[in-house]
């Protein structure tokens, strides 16, 4: 899902720079260890985002980045953002875009995203509260037997979330790791197309 909202950021804060290849799915060891690869490929081609979770609270972006970079400086048109502390993080801050996709009251939806331990749980809590059947069954992991933190179609129905309707500009007021991501990608779209 996370390359879902990287494709959408970069459609709206970036419509110049073409999106060439998705990397995702394969877990954030393996973006790690892809990271001087990518980063070879911003030096000398073309830019490239590479977006990931911070998923511990006991962590911070900046420590992250210093960790993933090797305290080397990564170049220009490499773009490492952080997402505090689980990208559902970024959705969940369109509180009203949230609640219309499930059907539920906006009052559900918590305010503050960022300070949130678990925001998939908390995505899949909400979800599992829809009238909408299909979509509760999609999002929340059944109860027999499982031990799956999501529903089957997690990632595609939260995908076409953050692509068809995710309001950014609304996200990004109560998501202050989107605001920096934004900035950053709406900056390198700029040099881009000079």
């Amino acid at each position: 899902m996370s390359a879902s909202v990287a494709e959408r950021l970069l459609r709206v804060y970036a419509a110049g720079i073409r999106v060439a290849e998705v990397i995702g799915g394969n877990g954030k060891d393996r973006l790690r260890q892809r990271l001087p690869a990518l980063d070879s490929i911003a030096r000398y081609q073309w830019p490239a985002l590479v977006l990931t979770d911070l998923d511990s609270p006991q962590s911070c972006p900046p420590a992250l980045l210093r960790e993933w970079s090797q305290n080397r400086t990564l170049a220009p048109a490499l773009l490492l953002r952080v997402a505090v502390l689980e990208v559902e993080s970024w959705l969940l801050a369109d509180r009203n875009g949230i609640a219309n996709w499930f059907g539920i009251a906006a009052s559900r939806v918590p305010y503050n995203p960022e300070s949130i331990l678990d925001p998939k749980r908390t995505l899949v809590q909400l979800a599992s509260r829809s009238p909408h059947r299909v979509l509760r069954e999609a999002i929340a992991p059944r109860r027999v037997r499982g031990t799956h933190r999501t529903g089957p179609d997690y990632n595609r129905v939260m995908g076409e979330f953050a692509t068809r309707h995710w309001n950014t500009e609304t996200a990004r007021q109560y998501a202050p790791s989107l605001n920096r991501a934004i900035i950053r990608i709406s900056e390198l779209a700029a040099r881009q197309s000079r």
